[in-house]
């Protein structure tokens, strides 16, 4: 039985996860860090290799994308589609792991907004619980590699 009210709700939080949002997003953070005079602004941008990787997965990983006919999701805003044939690992929850990782969240803030898009991309049938487990692996390891440049970065 599907819950036209919870399609409605689940394909909303995944517009957080859109590339276009979380580039804006980036760009955001880039712009504030500049402005405080941190030498670290530019680690937002990383996002860049989070996507350039998701895409070579996508391309080189042969999982199906669920069923279309399971699917649920609600357009509630166009974006740009980029069909891929793959669908490991899930880009809406490696960018925003990667974004929760890198931005100053409290631990619950962060782990529920990573949990709620995974949640949400398998709810909607637009991906499987691999996907989503490859995209939060994806978003924390360059997270963490991000960490480990951001203090080398303030010393140059």
């Amino acid at each position: 039985m599907r819950a036209p009210w919870l399609d409605l709700v689940a394909s909303a939080v995944t517009v957080l996860g859109q590339a276009e949002v979380t580039a804006g997003i980036a760009l955001g953070l880039v712009v504030a860090r500049w402005r405080r005079g941190l030498d670290t602004a530019t680690v937002p941008l990383l996002l860049a290799v989070v996507a350039a990787v998701e895409m070579a997965l996508k391309l080189t990983v042969p999982q199906e994308l669920p069923p279309e006919e399971l699917s649920r999701s609600v357009e509630l805003v166009p974006f740009v589609h980029v069909p891929f044939y793959g669908a490991f690992p899930s880009g809406h929850v490696a960018r925003i792991a990667f974004l929760a990782g890198i931005v100053r969240l409290p631990p619950w803030l962060a782990v529920g907004a990573v949990a709620l898009m995974m949640a949400t991309r398998v709810y909607l049938a637009d991906h499987w619980p691999s996907d989503v487990l490859g995209g939060l692996l994806l978003g924390l390891v360059v997270a963490q590699i991000a960490a480990v440049a951001e203090p080398r970065l303030r010393r140059h």
